[in-house]
């Protein structure tokens, strides 16, 4: 027979369990935030495009100047994300109810 101990409920098992979930409801909030506006953005391109007023290339260009400046971008997003309780489950579990719920 398996037992399960249960945890202690010090103060440093409740902040330690709380403040990944915070973060990670926080994090949810904003990429559900980021790709809200990524989403209306391309939609306003794709209307503008349709309408005439700009032409795809007006659009790709400054796009794909983006993409090859990404490596160097990469160090400093990297460095971003190791600050990040990705590992932890509260943080997944934050994650997952700001991004639905946000």
């Amino acid at each position: 027979m398996v037992s399960f101990l249960l945890p202690d409920l010090s103060t440093t098992f409740l902040v330690a369990a709380i403040v990944p979930l915070i973060i990670g409801f926080i994090v949810g909030i904003i990429v559900r935030s980021a790709l809200k506006i990524g989403i209306a953005l391309a939609v306003l391109v794709i209307l503008l495009i349709a309408v005439g007023i700009i032409s795809p290339n007006q659009v790709l260009t400054p796009l794909l100047s983006f993409v090859k400046s990404g490596s160097s971008l990469t160090t400093y997003a990297q460095r971003v994300a190791g600050y990040l309780p990705y590992s932890s489950l509260t943080f997944l579990i934050g994650l997952a109810i700001g991004l639905l719920k946000g």
